[in-house]
This record gives C-alpha cells, structure tokens and sequence, in this order.
C-alpha cells in the first residue's frame, strides 16, 4: 500500500513518514499531489502558507478525493480541512467538514505541548482501541467545530481530537510521536485504508 506525504514547504516529514513505514506502507514524499492509496497532509506550520497550495491544488485534491482515495491530515493536516483558519490571517481550507480554525480560546500555557488524553465520541472504526488513552500534542489552534467529531480531547476547553467521514480522517494529535497510542492509530489506519 502506497502512502504520499505531501511535502507543502512545512512539517516534519520523517517522523511521519517512518509512522507510516512500520505500519507497512510504502512511502513517497513529494510536492505533487498524485494519486496513491493514502494521501498524508503532515502537520507543522501556518494555515495560511499551507492555505495557499491548498488553493492552487483544490481540483486535484477533491478529484483524488471523490475517486476514493483514502486521506489523513495531522494537526496542520487536519485543520486545513475546514472550512477557515485565523492562523497568518483568515485563509480558505478545503472545506470538506464545517467549522472554523482558531486560536484555543481558553486561559492556558500555548502552544500546547505534550500528552493529554483522547475519548471517543463518534463513530469511526479509526477510534478502535484508543478510547481514554493519551496522545501527544504541538499546537496552539483548534477546529471549532461538531461536524464529524469522533474523538475529543481537553486542554482549557473541549475540542476535536478527530474527526472522521468517508474516506478522510484528521487527527489534532500527532500520532507518530504519540508511542502506543500512535502505534494503535496506524494499525487501524492501515486496515481502513486496505478494507
């Protein structure tokens, strides 16, 4: 099974990409979107530089998308898409669950570093076997949002941890530095990918 990386100029593109390699995918990094069984949107950086290449590539991406290939975004990944972010100042998402990306909203140390627990919420067979465990987090922003939520987390307020619809799974978590909990996520995502 092949897994594209999308290398949009930002993110840590090895320590995903070796998440995805021992879960036994076969993995290319690349600036094209092309086709392939899993594309990965990885998750550092601003939503509005991604925002951009997001914009320029939107056909492609919906194209890949309604043809039935499988995505996953990561933090960043995941928030580009909603429908708007605030990050850099207000830029477009893909727009494929409702909601807006803001700032968390709540009196607490950001960015948010380090392991809180998730719990699931929704319906997702992604979600299997994660239900009060602890991932771990680098953000400052989140998706306000109850569209497709099957996962939630705290940290001064409640928030997606992930969402889930179709052939599309975002995680606000980063789950190749999440140890176990990571581990478990891959293995589902491997079986989501291939069913």
């Amino acid at each position: 099974m092949k897994a594209l990386v999308v290398n949009y100029g930002v993110g840590n593109l090895f320590s995903i990409s070796s998440g995805l390699k021992r879960a036994g995918f076969e993995v290319e990094i690349s600036k094209e979107i092309k086709n392939a069984d899993l594309i990965v949107f990885p998750g550092v950086g601003a939503f509005s530089a991604v925002a951009k290449f997001i914009q320029i590539n939107s056909d492609k991406i919906n194209d890949l998308r309604k043809s039935g290939v499988h995505f996953l975004g990561v933090c960043l990944g995941l928030q580009i898409m909603f429908e708007k972010g605030t990050e850099g100042g207000e830029s477009k998402g893909l727009g494929w669950f409702k909601g807006t990306v803001d700032k968390i909203h709540a009196n607490v140390k950001l960015p948010h570093i380090g392991w809180d627990k998730i719990y699931v919420s929704g319906d997702c067979e992604l979600t299997e076997g994660l239900d009060g465990k602890y991932a771990y987090y680098v953000h400052s922003y989140v998706a306000y949002t109850n569209d497709h939520v099957v996962m939630k987390s705290n940290y001064g307020i409640e928030y997606p941890a992930m969402v889930c619809k179709e052939n599309v799974v975002g995680t606000q978590f980063h789950p190749e530095k999440s140890s176990e909990t990571g581990r478990i996520f891959f293995d589902n995502l491997k079986r989501w990918v291939s069913r």
